[in-house]
Order: C-alpha cells, then structure tokens, then sequence
C-alpha cells in the first residue's frame, strides 16, 4: 500500500503533472501580471500539490477582485475565474486633482488623476481623500455612496455633482445654479420623493438658489433674492 501511494506521488510530481500553464478567465482590470504573481507558481510546483486555496486568497486581495475560484486542471493547467468589482461612483478633492475610484461595495479599487465618465462625481474634504488605500474602505462617505446608488432614474439627469463633508453632511449640485442639501442623517427616500415634487413643477425652479431637505417631508426653497427682483421687473 506503501509502496503503491509512493508510486502514485511520484507520478505526480513528474514533469508531465508540473502546474506550467495558467488560464484566466474574467480578468479586465486585473492584470495577468498580478494575477501570476499572487498565484506564486514555483518553477517546479506540483499541480497536486499546489494550495488553490492560498492562491485564491491572495488574488481576492487585489484590488479589483470581488470573487475568485482557482482549480486545478490536469495534467498541468492552473485555472483561475475571477468576477470583479464594478465601478459604483469616483472621490475627488476639492482641487479636483486627485480622484479614487470605487468599487459597488465601497472597495477603493484605484486612484487618478481624472475621474472617469458615467459615474456620480463625488467631492469630498481633502481629508477624506487623502485617508484613501488602494484595497480599503474609505471612511465618512457611506451616506453620500448610499444615496447615489438609490437615487431614482428620474432624478440622475438633475444631479451633476456631489459633496459630503467631515460631518457627512451630503449635498447634490444640481443643472443649473441650484443646489439640494441632504443633510447627514435624514431618510433619503423621503428626501427623493420630497425632491421629485419640486423639480417637477416649472414655476418653482424660478431664481431657485437652494432646496433644503433636511427635514425630509418640509423641504424648504431658498430663492436669489437679486433674481427674483429682475423677475418683478419683468413682469
């Protein structure tokens, strides 16, 4: 019996079962580079005995990768799948010089010098940013990330821009000169519907200046006064 497992190890362990090729499958943002090197394929490694357990957790560490599998193929294949994170909305600066990117769980998964396009713009203190890590979470903006990714459809195309401060008070810069304050701890839904109603109704947007939504259900205008003395005058 000894001898027979003997055999069968050694079998295994010949060049023909060497784990010498990697398939990825997945993989759009993560490089194969990356992935080779948190596979840590040794030059002689055993398929049998190459640890697809330890190779999966560290490719998980990256950035980019939500989930992975890896599995052996035989004779010599190591496979790896990989499902990764979709970008959810983009953490700017102030000065509008540095940007991180972040994944639909939060995961900061890059950072850059320009935001990309088709996500909320988010502008935050210099603070927040600057406590960003490749890989972590970043703290102070989970109410902002919360309401843009509930925001209703009808309201996307009226929100250029976001900002959240150190208080994690949100507010939404909308078309136009107007602006929509979320404030830090109200219930957003209401806030959407509260929202809705106003911009829906032409006459309100008039020399509309601010729409203050801290009290979710009395949302309440604030007008340019210098714009609505013109608009007398015209009438």
């Amino acid at each position: 019996m000894v001898v027979g497992a003997a055999f069968c190890l050694a079998v295994l362990e010949a060049p023909f079962f060497k784990a010498e090729n990697v398939q990825v499958a997945g993989a759009a943002r993560t490089s194969e580079g990356m992935i080779l090197e948190a596979l840590d394929i040794g030059e002689d490694q055993s398929l049998l005995l190459y640890d697809t357990a330890e190779g999966a957790e560290r490719i998980a560490a990256l950035p980019w990768v939500k989930a992975v599998e890896v599995t052996r193929q035989w004779p010599s294949t190591v496979r790896v799948v990989i499902r990764e994170r979709t970008v959810s909305a983009t953490v700017g600066s102030p000065s509008g010089r540095e940007w991180v990117v972040l994944g639909e769980d939060g995961v900061v998964v890059e950072s850059r010098m320009t935001p990309p396009t088709g996500v909320p713009l988010i502008v935050a203190t210099s603070q927040i940013v600057e406590s960003a890590e490749i890989g972590g979470q970043l703290d102070g903006i989970e109410r902002v990330l919360e309401i843009t990714q509930d925001l209703p459809l009808q309201l996307d195309p009226w929100v250029t821009t976001w900002s959240v401060d150190n208080d994690g008070r949100v507010v939404a810069k909308l078309v136009g000169t107007a602006y929509a304050s979320f404030g830090a701890f109200e219930d957003h839904r209401t806030q959407f519907v509260s929202l809705a109603s106003i911009l829906d109704g032409g006459a309100s947007l008039v020399c509309l200046e601010r729409i203050d939504l801290t009290v979710a259900d009395t949302p309440v205008l604030h007008r340019n006064a210098p714009c609505m003395l013109e608009a007398q005058e015209l009438t």
